[in-house]
């Protein structure tokens, strides 16, 4: 599969998210979060690998969006 078909289905571009912070039990401080499409997504795992993060999106077993940092991807998991 390549880059352009993973883009199209997984990786979202920042006019669509709001980021914010949010508390997670069993944490000290709030975590990195970012609102999409109505939901909540925290921070799982940043790469500039893109094989790294297609590995790392496969054994996710929640659902989660990709987003384009400046160093590479940010995956982002499903909260609520």
């Amino acid at each position: 599969m390549s880059f352009r078909t993973m883009a199209a289905d997984f990786v979202i571009v920042p006019s669509q998210i709001r980021y914010h912070h949010i508390k997670i039990e069993d944490f000290d401080k709030p975590v990195a979060a970012i609102a999409y499409n109505g939901y909540t997504y925290s921070i799982f795992r940043t790469s500039s690998d893109w094989a790294e993060v297609v590995k790392l999106c496969g054994r996710l077993s929640s659902a989660y969006v990709i987003t384009v940092t400046a160093k590479g991807w940010a995956i982002w998991v499903f909260e609520y």
